[in-house]
């Protein structure tokens, strides 16, 4: 089953595909200042994979902190936040923000509260090795 969506104004879009309905699909609530200030929802499959298109590759927005691992791509025209995403050698993985989706009103199994605080760059990569989707960006 694909998802889509993108920011407002067009310039970020996001396909997610996954074999897990949405409705049975876990999604997470990070407690990271960044991702409350967000208010994000995220999903992941590992056995997915999330295509992000860059359609106006000027408004694209990449944004680092804490551990400096993973991209955060917001639009820098409307502010929409849609992925997180972690390049590892030769592959890529990502977490898609639902409330990008044009469908993310499907998406309706209890939040569960991350806080990954105490993770060292180690076990977060190794955790999200484990639990991210496989990503590709494209520039369009």
């Amino acid at each position: 089953m694909k998802h889509h969506g993108g920011c407002h104004c067009g310039a970020i879009a996001i396909t997610y595909e996954s074999d897990v309905a949405p409705e049975e699909t876990e999604v997470r609530a990070c407690q990271c200042s960044f991702c409350r200030k967000h208010a994000s929802r995220a999903v992941s499959d590992p056995a997915g994979k999330v295509t992000l298109t860059l359609r106006d590759e000027d408004a694209v927005q990449r944004y680092r902190f804490g551990l400096g691992i993973a991209d955060y791509y917001l639009c820098g025209r409307c502010g929409v936040y849609v992925a997180a995403v972690m390049p590892d050698g030769e592959r890529t993985y990502a977490v898609a923000i639902i409330n990008a989706f044009a469908d993310s009103a499907r998406f309706t199994r209890t939040l569960i509260l991350s806080d990954y605080s105490a993770e060292d760059e180690t076990g977060r990569r190794r955790r999200r090795r484990e639990r991210w989707t496989p990503a590709e960006i494209v520039v369009a």
